[in-house]
């Protein structure tokens, strides 16, 4: 039985050593839901010469309802023998069921000493900047990012000179459309019957209320979308490293990131329709 883990705020080092003891889940179960996703996705990637030899921070655009990262991380192992761990928000982890599923499929807590001791370590570790906030974004902001002001990411790559990778995706974005929109669950009865009960936190936040998903055919299945992956070329900071950049210094590097994203994802769109005529008749109307 595995142990709780301890807490990654009040001794870092034990938290860093618990979550090391978990690769990628290769049980048959596991295996299977692997072939299930393989056929419900196609995942495709592209751009693989890019991957560096070296250890990396890979970033990218985060979809609705996040279901991107798990099949981007599981298909970069499975397939391109690549594992990474998965730099989840703190709040994600507070709750222990989940926190154990999360660390069993290679998640970890993104507090910033947690990352500076993997980075040390020289671990492969993948992030989307826009966290929570982009995975429940709105229909109109389809593959954009946002990343609000967030810095940190940048200063932690920068300090460890490590190599930043942007990785893009085309295809989880659209597994689901939003049945109700997020201003519209949270000023529902329910949730707000839930936050005065307790259930939810009373000061929950509009921004970080998921939208109601509808999948296939307005149902809780993801669409089945071919999904499309890529690896853009890796942009070292070891000339940083050690060093503590200016805003301004930050402000140049993130901005690199996002315009390198931003094209992977405009290139990705267009081989999309390059290769639809690729999806059978079934799929494409599942898929609407």
């Amino acid at each position: 039985m595995v142990r709780p883990a301890p807490s990654p705020v009040d001794d870092p080092d034990a938290y860093v050593e618990y979550v090391s003891q978990f690769s990628m889940p290769i049980k048959p179960q596991v295996a299977a839901a692997a072939a299930l996703a393989r056929a419900w996705f196609k995942p495709r990637f592209v751009g693989l010469e890019n991957l560096p030899t070296g250890p990396a921070l890979f970033i990218g655009n985060h979809a609705f309802m996040a279901l991107d990262a798990f099949v981007f991380h599981t298909f970069l192992y499975y397939d391109h023998g690549r594992y990474v761990k998965g730099i989840g928000d703190k709040s994600l982890f507070a709750n222990p069921h989940y926190a154990s599923l999360a660390h069993a499929l290679g998640g970890v807590s993104g507090q910033a000493p947690i990352v500076q001791r993997l980075m040390s370590q020289g671990k492969d570790l993948l992030l989307y900047p826009g966290g929570a906030y982009e995975s429940v974004k709105p229909p109109e902001a389809l593959y954009q990012l946002q990343w609000k002001e967030r810095y940190g990411f940048v200063r932690l790559a920068a300090e460890a000179g490590y190599t930043v990778v942007p990785i893009a995706s085309v295809g989880p974005d659209e597994y689901y459309n939003h049945a109700l929109s997020a201003a519209e669950v949270y000023q529902s009865a329910p949730v707000q019957a839930l936050m005065r009960a307790g259930v939810l936190p009373s000061d929950l936040r509009e921004d970080l209320v998921p939208p109601l998903p509808a999948g296939m055919l307005g149902g809780p299945l993801p669409k089945p979308k071919t999904s499309y992956f890529a690896i853009g070329k890796p942009i070292s900071l070891s000339q940083h490293k050690g060093k503590t950049l200016t805003m301004r210094q930050l402000s140049t590097l993130r901005r690199q990131f996002a315009k390198a994203i931003d094209r992977e994802i405009r290139d990705l769109l267009v081989l999309r329709e390059q290769e639809r005529h690729k999806d059978g008749w079934l799929r494409r109307l599942l898929s609407a």
